[in-house]
């Protein structure tokens, strides 16, 4: 029984070290996102001071708009740090704060908020699970846990940046459109389409709000050759078509990741 006994506690530190290391990743992964999103802010902040400083002779407005800006600067310069001594590789760190300093929309905002909120809330179970006890939890369900915050971000980064789909059109064509989606100031999911025209000296855009996703096109049987899905829109249901199951999988999974996300912060607007 005495054998037994250490064995178990053995184990279960085994197991609280590798819990101590998954909590350690999903920490550093909030703190890098984090960081991505102040980044973002202050380069919004700076370039509104800027047009601010430009167009405004009133002193206090120009002085407020510089105060914010510096303050913004001071908080992601801050973020950055804190991501640096967590452990965070430069590299990855430049490379999120770069993607997050192109936003310029409310859209792009709302957006890398969710993903951040999810980072965070994804660290925070795992940080609770281990100052509660972990060791009388069952492996499977903390891994099981832990993946699902990942899949959630990976999901919420691809259909955020976007790809080339196939769009069918009203006449039943297949056109190729540059697609992407995110979430706007009225927490609405919303569809971004670009097509580029004569040689790519055109390029129209299109904008849809989106309520609901299809796995598969509505009203069309489903053909083993092709990998095809559609989203609900307040105009019309959209179908593109995809290149491969995996590709199909991303698009659904993270417009379905972002329409919850969607409801449950709408909650609290």
């Amino acid at each position: 029984m005495r054998g037994r006994t250490m064995g178990r506690w053995i184990k279960d530190q085994k197991e609280r070290r590798k819990h101590e290391v998954r909590t350690h990743i999903a920490q550093l992964h909030a703190a890098v996102s984090v960081a991505g999103l102040a980044a973002a802010v202050a380069a919004l902040t700076a370039t509104s001071a800027t047009s601010v400083n430009s167009n405004s002779n009133n002193k206090e407005e120009t002085w407020c708009s510089k105060a914010l800006a510096s303050a913004a600067s001071l908080v992601a310069s801050h973020c950055i740090e804190l991501a640096e001594d967590m452990g965070a590789e430069h590299e990855q760190i430049l490379a999120v704060v770069n993607s997050a300093t192109i936003t310029r929309t409310n859209g792009d905002i709302m957006t890398l908020t969710a993903a951040a909120a999810t980072a965070l809330r994804g660290a925070a179970t795992l940080r609770s699970r281990l100052q509660n006890g972990f060791a009388t939890l069952a492996l499977g369900d903390e891994n099981n846990d832990e993946g699902k915050e990942l899949n959630v971000l990976a999901a919420l980064n691809f259909v955020f940046k976007g790809g080339q789909l196939l769009k069918l059109t009203r006449k039943g064509d297949l056109h190729w459109k540059q697609v992407s989606f995110k979430v706007n100031a009225k927490w609405q999911v919303v569809a971004k389409l670009k097509s580029k025209h004569i040689a790519g000296t055109f390029t129209k855009k299109k904008k849809y709000v989106v309520s609901g996703v299809y796995v598969e096109w509505p009203g069309r049987e489903t053909d083993e050759d092709r990998q095809y899905f559609g989203i609900e829109t307040s105009e019309r249901i959209i179908h593109f078509e995809c290149i491969t199951k995996e590709e199909k999988h991303k698009w659904i999974e993270g417009l379905q990741h972002m329409l919850n996300c969607r409801a449950n912060m709408a909650r609290f607007s």
